[in-house]
């Protein structure tokens, strides 16, 4: 029993270490991450439901996968091929192409929600009543710029 605990301990460990390696070292991912949590504070602010805010979170969980598993693919072909090769450019344009359907499918959620439910006429009056809530949020825009372009950038 002990034993099978470590094991599950470990593979939570490897997972996340992965996760940290993407985050670290994939602009794309963290162009996703940046996005989902404007998106949540959106959603948030302009009262999404419940059903709303689940819709949102599998979106966010299908994007980031779907980019974990592309940057997975990239580097195992990059290992693998030791100049050009047209299949493994096929490969990872494929996996590339993966990401983007699942980002697509975000866009069409978060357009229902945000305009077809007016969450996002919501989220905008909140903000407009709220004025430091509008310029804390303006501020936040340089350090989530800086951290999609320059995190993880060796200097």
């Amino acid at each position: 029993m002990k034993n099978n605990i470590r094991k599950l301990s470990e593979s939570f460990q490897h997972a996340f270490r992965g996760l940290g390696l993407c985050i670290h070292g994939e602009r794309n991912f963290r162009v996703h991450m940046t996005a989902a949590f404007y998106v949540t504070v959106f959603a948030l602010l302009g009262g999404a439901d419940a059903s709303a805010a689940a819709a949102l979170c599998l979106c966010f969980g299908l994007t980031m996968g779907a980019e974990l598993m592309n940057t997975a693919i990239e580097r195992l072909c990059d290992r693998q091929a030791s100049g050009y090769d047209g299949f493994v450019r096929n490969a990872k344009d494929i996996a590339a192409a993966g990401v983007v359907v699942c980002a697509a499918a975000c866009v069409a959620v978060g357009v229902c929600i945000f305009l077809f439910e007016g969450v996002l006429l919501c989220a905008l009056a909140w903000l407009a009543a709220h004025l430091w809530a509008a310029a804390l949020l303006l501020l936040s825009v340089p350090a989530a710029l800086w951290f999609i372009f320059k995190y993880g950038r060796i200097q």
